[in-house]
């Protein structure tokens, strides 16, 4: 919040990604009115099911117009305190629906019914957006982000910098990146030889004058 606050309105939107942790509606609604887009690696608390941001509210109102499966309740009740809508169905809309599961409906003897918040929907929505392979690739590297700190603690022990001064600790430090660094492109180098390795035939033909020649063959 402190961040975005800090930031301001944005004249052209960028992105931010951070950790779970910041990912509360209020949050994303202020990033939203500032243009950011703020993206999160999960969401915290109880998730709620995709299909629940498809219900339809009208927050003037205090009205559930529509639910996923488009049908419309007969009666709604809001309570102001907690946010909290009931919206009533018929039993025969709810009873075979497909989505009923999904949605939360419960049935009664002659009537079904569902409880939710607008707050609900809107996490719904988001989780909605995390699905998609835009969202997963941001994630994906903020998670890389995160792993090369631990790396460095893990493996090259940058907690305890056995120098003195700030020169010496930062050539130090340097030398444990590049240690990263040269061990990422050594791997690189070894699948690239790996997949190259496979893609080599050795054909064997008899010449005319009965001598064996090896051919080496790039298949594609």
């Amino acid at each position: 919040k402190e961040t975005i606050e800090k930031l301001g309105e944005q004249e052209k939107e960028i992105t931010i990604i951070a950790d779970g942790a910041y990912s509360s509606i209020e949050n994303i609604e202020l990033a939203e009115k500032n243009n950011i887009e703020l993206i999160t690696t999960a969401l915290i608390g109880k998730l709620p099911d995709e299909i629940q941001s498809e219900f339809k509210l009208d927050e003037v109102t205090h009205e559930i117009i529509k639910c996923p499966k488009g049908e419309k309740p007969y009666k709604t009740r809001y309570y102001e305190k907690t946010g909290l809508y009931r919206a009533s169905f018929n039993k025969k809309t709810c009873e075979h629906c497909p989505l009923r599961e999904k949605c939360g409906a419960k049935l009664q003897k002659k009537s079904a019914y569902v409880l939710i918040t607008a707050k609900t929907i809107q996490r719904a929505s988001y989780l909605k957006k995390m699905s998609t392979e835009k969202y997963s690739v941001l994630q994906k590297i903020r998670n890389g982000v995160e792993g090369i700190p631990s790396i460095l603690r893990r493996k090259y022990h940058v907690d305890v910098i056995p120098v003195r001064g700030l020169v010496r600790s930062k050539i130090w430090f340097s030398f444990k990146i590049g240690a990263i660094n040269a061990k990422k492109v050594l791997k690189m180098a070894a699948e690239m030889a790996a997949s190259l390795y496979k893609n080599i035939e050795i054909k064997f033909i008899l010449t005319k004058t009965g001598k064996i020649q090896a051919e080496l063959l790039l298949v594609a």
